[in-house]
């Protein structure tokens, strides 16, 4: 038996996946979470698991669990990575997390190094499949001697098409918070030389469709700071490199609505607003009497009959019905009637989309494209692909350093091929997860792009 020991920050619902795995694998496993309940719901009464009770703001526990452990994994929410980082370095225990690298991370890189550990970060989906798949099609144009002129590459989690039954044509299998929250970010990309930088409002009005075989027409919009991964992944000679997010049509639209309208934001309103036609009325500023809905949509210059009021209106923001009192925030409001209308139910089925595109020229002046696409489906709400797709790489991960097979120390991602091809060999072989890449011609590059 292999008995090494993880310990695993977090059992949300992606961890099921990770924490099975190992402890089916032979590695002792302790769970950490806020709730006891859901650190023993995911180790299922596994012989090698132990769940432990604990609470984010107690450091000295933290550094208790970390020493007590050969690698650490990180499912927490981001913002508490770098007091995990500085735990990990004080006791010389390697981390993953499955988030973007996060402000102040870099700076650990030496104290790291130092410590003769790893801290692989963006380790899980998007970011992390997306990276490694990404390395490894790059590696392969650069031994021909290719030079990249236009990459592209587009992740989702969505509802299976047979289980869109909204007309947000969405459903959630996270935190509706995040997910707005995660709307609200600026996005910056490079397009045909040129950098362009998108706030929220923009965020959602200039998309554009990409057909995603096995799944068809999805729109994309830019996601974060594309710009900083041109460096990491090594190509300066490239001319557009977007990252984005997959959509399916009309939830752009709507998305684009709600902020104008004000709904994504955390300010507090008066107590004296307590249904939802009354926040509409609030955040429009309307009169007295005045039609919310019709209102509403000629201030944000949409047809009434538009999929974005339409939307609103199934969701019942216009509705004289009252939510719960302790809901200060247009954005709370919001969430909390997603929650209660938009959440996966237990027949649902999730799924995940990727896709690459990577325009490329070679030493004869030929250009083709090189065209990945992976789409992976769920079996149902409990076991979902977006759980499998984020928390099986860092649970491979995990095998590597405690083999001792990543030689690079510090603050990394999983770009180097130490780390993407044996973990890529392992997701397509062992896992079944299907990545799928064809050579195409020039001509089929997306439009206008």
């Amino acid at each position: 038996m292999v008995d090494e020991k993880v310990l695993i920050l977090g059992a949300g619902k992606v961890a099921g996946p990770i924490v099975k795995y190992l402890l089916n694998s032979g590695y002792r496993v302790t769970v950490a979470s806020e709730f006891l309940y859901q650190s023993e719901y995911v180790i299922q009464n596994h012989p090698l698991g132990r769940a432990v009770e604990w609470h984010a703001g107690d450091q000295e526990k933290l550094n208790a669990l970390v020493s007590a452990h050969k690698v650490v994994v990180s499912l927490l929410p981001f913002f508490l990575h770098i007091d995990v980082c500085k735990a990990c370095i004080k006791a010389k225990r390697s981390l993953i997390t499955t988030s973007y690298e996060q402000p102040g991370m870099a700076e650990l890189h030496s104290e790291a190094c130092k410590s003769n550990i790893t801290i692989l970060n963006e380790m899980g989906l998007d970011p992390g499949i997306d990276h490694m798949w990404a390395a490894q099609m790059l590696d392969a144009i650069k031994a021909q001697g290719g030079r990249v002129v236009k990459f592209i590459s587009v992740c989702g989690a969505l509802p299976s098409p047979e289980s869109l039954d909204n007309p947000f044509r969405y459903k959630f299998s996270w935190s509706p918070m995040g997910v707005m929250r995660a709307s609200m970010s600026e996005a910056s990309y490079l397009k045909n030389g040129e950098v362009i930088r998108q706030g929220a409002a923009n965020l959602f009005r200039n998309t554009f469709e990409l057909n995603v075989e096995g799944v068809g027409s999805l729109e994309a919009y830019a996601n974060r700071d594309s710009i900083k991964y041109i460096e990491l992944y090594q190509i300066p000679e490239v001319k557009t490199f977007f990252r984005g997010t997959f959509r399916y049509k009309g939830w752009c639209e709507t998305l684009a609505t709600l902020i104008d309208a004000g709904y994504l934001g955390e300010e507090e309103f008066p107590n004296n607003v307590s249904t939802y036609g009354e926040l509409a009325a609030y955040l429009m500023k309307l009169k007295p009497k005045e039609n919310v809905r019709d209102v509403l949509a000629d201030k944000m210059n949409v047809a009434t009959h538009s999929n974005s009021i339409l939307a609103m209106e199934w969701l019942g923001l216009f509705s004289n019905v009252r939510f719960s009192a302790h809901l200060k925030t247009p954005l709370s409001v919001l969430t909390d009637r997603m929650v209660s209308k938009m959440k996966m139910l237990p027949s649902d089925k999730d799924m995940v989309v990727l896709n690459h595109q990577l325009l490329y020229e070679l030493p004869d002046k030929s250009r083709k494209i090189k065209n990945g696409s992976m789409v992976m489906m769920g079996m149902n709400s409990e076991n979902t692909a977006i759980a499998d797709t984020v928390s099986l790489p860092p649970a491979l991960a995990v095998e590597l350093l405690l083999n001792n097979t990543v030689a690079h120390k510090g603050v990394i991602r999983p770009l180097c091929k130490e780390i993407y091809e044996p973990i890529l060999n392992q997701l397509t072989k062992k896992m079944k997860f299907t990545m799928n890449e064809k050579e195409l011609g020039e001509d089929q590059w997306p439009k206008d792009w």
